[in-house]
């Protein structure tokens, strides 16, 4: 019995183990490209951050001028003072100078 393998063989081997990477890899581009198509990028990330932001501040303005109602009301009905007024008002996050 002959047991040296034959060039032929060899290349066999080599062929077979290269088309089953070959797959593997193709496999992980598949996968890779999927990937790629749904992620989110910066500055995707980056415009919907701004415009939370915006909408927040939005939001946070109709807040204050419910304060600043507020405020005129109890000071109308001499419920508090001016001087608390001058506090009230000039707290974060836009202060009012009077």
């Amino acid at each position: 019995m002959n047991k040296e393998v034959s060039n032929q063989e060899i290349l066999e081997s080599i062929n077979d183990f290269a088309n089953q990477t070959e797959k593997r890899f193709d496999g992980v581009e598949s996968r890779l490209n999927k990937i790629e198509a749904t992620m989110v990028t910066k500055d995707y990330l980056d415009d919907k951050l701004a415009d939370l932001r915006g909408d927040l501040t939005v939001l946070m303005r109709k807040e204050d001028t419910k304060v600043r109602a507020l405020v005129d009301i109890l000071k109308e009905r001499k419920i508090i003072t001016d001087e608390d007024v001058k506090k009230i008002l000039s707290m974060e996050p836009f202060p009012q100078i009077l």
